[in-house]
């Protein structure tokens, strides 16, 4: 019959398209209910292609055979329900006993297919296959039930999905032992029941797939904050010691040239005489003055500073800055009347420098700026402190 192929062709696809799609989010979600929503899947594939009153290719089993192959694929499918909600339900300790059971169904289903494949020789493992086609239902039911009134939104996603599939092999159990024979076109019906199962289930696991995306993002993000917080002067909002070593050692910028430990002359007068909010606005003028090209700039603690410099000109480019300070100042905080200067120690960064060793290197050098007068930049070499030659003319 014409509609039966269309149905079935439908079916296919859209299994097909559930099925690769759960292959597809693990390798991103790394959930384990989406390897046993493959399996789930593929069962219930194999079933409706054995039950499913239609003509198969000669390879496939016929007879009593093709009905063996439905019936042990469907066993096995509604075991793997059990470990596939399981997993798929929220991880709270609330739900570790009904996990614990769901996970025993897998076992149930596989004992059912044994029963099938060995009636042919003890035709009564008909009737034990039956039984534990209801013992498993029924333990979905009750998982489901526990789980939903424990407030799990992925049960109640899968209540609704296995309604349909649920009622029709209950009505079947039921007549077939009651009776003892089997209705007739209960594969079509339970088409349609797999068919509204893989597009709730399928609903389900997108919207799964968005929360754990939304929430994976939102952890990024926040590990995000919390490491540039954890590297930056909540003052200056520039890098404090942590923000200085990593930039330091960062291969993505590249090696600094030079490297000078900048202290800010007579800083305690301006706390003394206006008071620590126009020290701290003396010290974001700073910062402001710190900013330039091919500069990275960070807070070492109280007034002093170390910058970065990268490029030919970093000895130029370390008296540029260290001046431009007293123009910020100047500019930005106009509360303070006399001219804010800085001493400079200025270090070549060697290929062997650890962060430390450049930086003591330049502390010796503001040290002796400090002890020549302040207000200069000294440049450590060999030992020795002396100006650098291309600071003639900045």
């Amino acid at each position: 019959m014409e509609w039966g192929s269309v149905t079935f062709g439908a079916f296919l696809g859209i299994a097909a398209v559930f099925g690769v799609l759960s292959l597809a989010l693990y390798p991103v979600i790394r959930r384990d209910f989406l390897l046993w929503a493959t399996v789930r899947t593929l069962c219930f594939v194999i079933m409706s292609i054995a039950l499913f009153p239609l003509e198969l290719p000669a390879f496939f089993p016929a007879g009593e055979l093709r009905i063996d192959v439905g019936e042990i694929a469907l066993s096995l499918a509604i075991g793997s329900t059990g470990p596939f909600l399981a997993t798929y339900i929220e991880n709270r300790p609330r739900f570790a006993r009904v996990r614990f059971w769901l996970y025993k169904l897998f076992a149930l289903g596989v004992v059912g297919g044994l029963a099938t494949a060995l009636a042919p020789v003890w035709p009564w493992l008909d009737r034990v296959h039956d039984i534990l086609i209801l013992v498993m239902i029924l333990g979905l039911i009750a998982g489901l039930a526990i789980a939903v009134r424990a407030g799990s939104r992925a049960a109640q996603y899968q209540a609704v999905g296995y309604a349909p599939l649920i009622i029709i092999a209950l009505l079947v159990l039921a007549y077939e032992l009651g009776t003892g024979e089997p209705v007739t076109y209960w594969p079509v019906a339970a088409l349609f029941a797999v068919l509204i199962d893989f597009i709730v289930t399928a609903a389900g696991v997108i919207a799964g797939y968005m929360t754990v995306k939304r929430q994976r993002d939102a952890a990024v993000a926040d590990v995000r904050e919390a490491r540039i917080a954890v590297a930056t002067d909540p003052l200056t909002n520039i890098a404090n010691r942590r923000g200085l070593a990593l930039r330091f050692r960062d291969p993505a910028h590249g090696r600094p040239r030079g490297l000078a430990v900048i202290d800010c002359d007579h800083f305690k007068r301006i706390n003394d005489m206006f008071g620590h909010d126009i020290g701290d606005e003396v010290l974001i003028a700073v910062v402001d003055g710190l900013k330039h090209e091919n500069v990275f700039p960070a807070r070492q603690g109280g007034e002093e500073f170390v910058v970065l410099l990268y490029g030919e000109d970093w000895q130029r480019l370390a008296e540029t800055v260290r001046r431009r300070i007293t123009i910020s100042v100047l500019e930005l905080v106009p509360e303070v009347p006399f001219p804010v200067t800085a001493s400079a120690g200025l270090t070549e960064v060697r290929p062997n420098d650890t962060l430390d060793s450049a930086v003591k290197r330049g502390d010796e050098a503001l040290y002796a700026a400090k002890d020549a007068g302040r207000d200069q930049l000294l440049l450590w070499q060999d030992g020795k402190h002396s100006q650098p030659r291309l600071v003639h003319g900045v």
